[in-house]
């Protein structure tokens, strides 16, 4: 922008100095400010009122060089409301969850599977798959190049699923990385759209969020819905568990029950838990170790539940456990998933003082 040397003084008088003349750039502004908890506020009036708002500074570049720091606070705060705002309001299309509820998946496949939106599927095969996507489409395992098309009309989903005993990482085209545990469904579109990136979540997994400016990330399951700006957090919903939970280790994200207007804004360090029995949603400060370890290949526990473990490491090894007392034990400790069963179970055997045996069914805990 070319400086002018002379200073206009605070009582040198300028078009746009009398009320009203500087109409176009702070109508637009306050205009925005006053409609950004309006849930009527659409998407194409705000980009239209940035429209006017850019083409006010073009007409109006010595006003304001004047207004300087006023104007960019100003908008700033505008950016930042409005950005929470669009976080908070339920996005205005919800295809994915749609599409997600239509999906019916009833085989018993043991390996991971990559389900185009073409109706293309791709196996992926060892305990821990990659998926990372680039210009060319998506590369399967670090070698397999699969070419990815979208027909431009409607948006095409693939799903990522991951059966027990098997896990998986992903990268997005837009940089988000997510890694999903045994037992999880992950359904995401071919190429996110430019007002919102949406994605649905069954099971278990960690994302670490890339920021994109002005482009919220919603994770959907079926009871919450978690939107952010670029954060790093774990989301739980696997649909035989009695609650799903949240739990954020950096930045900040709000939790929204699908159902209802309950939600939660999450600081690191915090979890969000919704009871589907009774259909609450509350908030908890934990060590967020605890549910974040599992994708780098540990459980953590501090005097955790056994029957809680127990299905966490059924899981885990695609093992069908069971535990045959009534006896409520807890385990505290560290098991490190890269050592076979039988010395994971061996250090749950010794520190809650009970017997497991195998079974042709599985393996029991008893006392």
């Amino acid at each position: 922008m070319t400086q002018h040397t002379k200073d206009i003084g605070p009582e040198e008088e300028q078009p746009g100095d009398t009320p009203g003349e500087n109409g176009p750039l702070e109508a637009s502004v306050a205009e925005i400010s006053r409609s950004a908890s309006n849930e009527e506020f659409a998407v194409g009036e705000k980009a239209a009122l940035w429209d006017r708002i850019e083409g006010s500074l073009e007409v109006k570049k010595s006003v304001y060089r004047r207004l300087g720091w006023q104007i960019a606070a100003a908008v700033a705060a505008v950016l930042l409301t409005a950005g929470w705002w669009m976080l908070s309001q339920k996005p205005s299309q919800e295809e994915i969850l749609i599409y997600a509820k239509q999906q019916n998946i009833s085989d018993t496949t043991t390996e991971t599977r990559l389900m185009l939106g073409n109706n293309r599927q791709v196996t992926l095969s060892g305990t821990n798959a990659t998926l990372k996507y680039n210009q060319q489409g998506v590369l399967v395992n670090n070698k397999q190049q699969v070419k990815q098309e979208s027909n431009g009309e409607e948006t095409q989903y693939n799903t990522l699923i991951v059966p027990y005993g098997r896990r998986a990482h992903i990268t997005m085209e837009d940089g988000t990385v997510a890694w999903l545990n045994a037992g999880s469904r992950l359904i995401y579109p071919v190429v996110f759209d430019g007002l919102k990136r949406e994605v649905f979540l069954e099971g278990e997994a960690y994302f670490d969020v890339s920021q994109k400016a002005g482009v919220p990330f919603f994770v959907y399951t079926n009871n919450l819905r978690t939107a952010v700006l670029g954060t790093g957090f774990n989301v739980s919903a696997y649909p035989d568990d009695g609650e799903q939970s949240v739990v954020l280790v950096t930045g900040n994200v709000k939790v929204k029950a699908n159902n209802s207007n309950k939600e939660q804004l999450l600081s690191p360090g915090d979890k969000a838990g919704f009871t589907v029995s009774d259909q609450q949603l509350s908030k908890i400060a934990v060590n967020t170790l605890e549910y974040t370890a599992w994708k780098d290949g540990r459980l953590l526990f501090e005097h955790a539940p056994l029957n809680h473990i127990i299905k966490r490491l059924s899981r885990y090894f695609n093992i069908h456990i069971t535990l045959d007392t009534n006896e409520q034990a807890t385990f505290s400790g560290d098991l490190d998933l890269a050592d076979n069963v039988e010395t994971v179970l061996d250090a749950v055997s010794a520190s809650t003082g009970l017997n497991y045996k195998r079974t042709e069914a599985g393996i029991i805990f008893k006392k």
